[in-house]
């Protein structure tokens, strides 16, 4: 048992995703993809919006983006909770990082042009579960809707 926990410490964070957990790339695109989802529609403003975040924030290519995005909503489908999401973004990204995600899922939800109240209210249990306060929850989407389009060079 003592050797079994001493190569549990010794084993890298992201290695031990592979045998339990999401990885942090799945995390955030899950979490990106539960708000898309979240109107009841799918809309291409807003899928197009998940693709240039994931490009920009996990330098993935346009394809790989894509595959991510499947795959993260299969991961969303098949979850109970957001809870196997958000703890792997608090282990890994510090507070500025989850508030940028915050910001980014605010992107998600303004990108078809309307922010709906469920779309809204789950950016905000998802802010309180990843420890991003109410204030930096409202500077988030104040930032996110002055903030050019991501797919705009």
């Amino acid at each position: 048992m003592i050797q079994t926990l001493k190569k549990l410490w010794k084993t890298p964070v992201a290695s031990r995703a592979d045998t339990g957990g999401h990885d942090i790339t799945l995390a955030v695109t899950a979490l990106m993809v539960e708000v898309m989802m979240m109107d009841g529609r799918l809309d291409d403003a807003e899928h197009t919006e998940i693709v240039a975040a994931l490009q920009q924030r996990f330098e993935l290519s346009e394809a790989e983006a894509h595959k991510l995005i499947d795959r993260a909503a299969s991961a969303a489908d098949k979850a109970h909770d957001l809870y196997q999401f958000t703890s792997r973004i608090i282990k890994e990204y510090p507070f500025e990082e989850r508030t940028s995600i915050i910001r980014e899922l605010w992107r998600v939800a303004m990108a078809d042009g309307h922010v709906d109240a469920y779309e809204e209210q789950l950016i905000r249990k998802i802010a309180g579960l990843i420890g991003v306060e109410h204030r930096h929850f409202i500077d988030a989407k104040i930032e996110a809707r002055s903030l050019p389009d991501l797919g705009e060079s």
